[in-house]
């Protein structure tokens, strides 16, 4: 398992393109700044900042370029991929880049507003007719669930026993 999540800054505005087959891609470099304290002298020292490239695929991807610019402080949760290619001279160029599997903004010095995206249907049929606010379009509350019978509880499969 090669999961990571790097905290850092976005040193400029992500890069949104698409693959040839239409999918989204978005890619972007944070910075993870290091301090570590000088037993010796008591004080803090800075270190140099270390570069992670990042890619994002489908909505995330859409959703990152949408959100993020220079400076934004993130968490990017994911994997590391091998993203390293043979330049025109022949000559291979070994990099490492993070697939991110999850892109958070840090709140710690800014402010966000989450605005949910709206989620297709899963079947061509379904049409969701709910108003923003959980209502009815007729202005009637939402129907309640029918509450499961007391004690009673579904049935669970049992996955790897012997």
């Amino acid at each position: 398992m090669n999961k990571i999540t790097v905290h850092g800054n976005v040193t400029g505005k992500p890069e949104l393109r698409f693959s040839r087959s239409g999918v989204p891609v978005a890619t972007f470099t944070i910075a993870a700044n290091r301090r570590r304290l000088n037993r010796g002298t008591g004080r803090w020292v800075d270190l140099p900042p270390v570069f992670h490239r990042v890619v994002c695929f489908n909505g995330l991807a859409e959703n990152i370029a949408a959100s993020l610019d220079k400076g934004a402080t993130v968490a990017v949760t994911g994997e590391f991929a091998d993203d390293s290619y043979k330049r025109d001279d022949g000559t291979m160029v070994r990099r490492i880049q993070i697939e991110a599997a999850d892109v958070a903004a840090s709140l710690r010095y800014a402010t966000a507003t989450l605005v949910k995206n709206a989620r297709p249907a899963r079947d061509a049929d379904r049409v969701d007719h709910a108003e923003p606010d959980g209502a009815q379009p007729d202005g009637d509350a939402p129907a309640e669930e029918a509450a499961p019978e007391s004690g009673a509880r579904p049935e669970l499969g049992v996955v790897g026993s012997d």
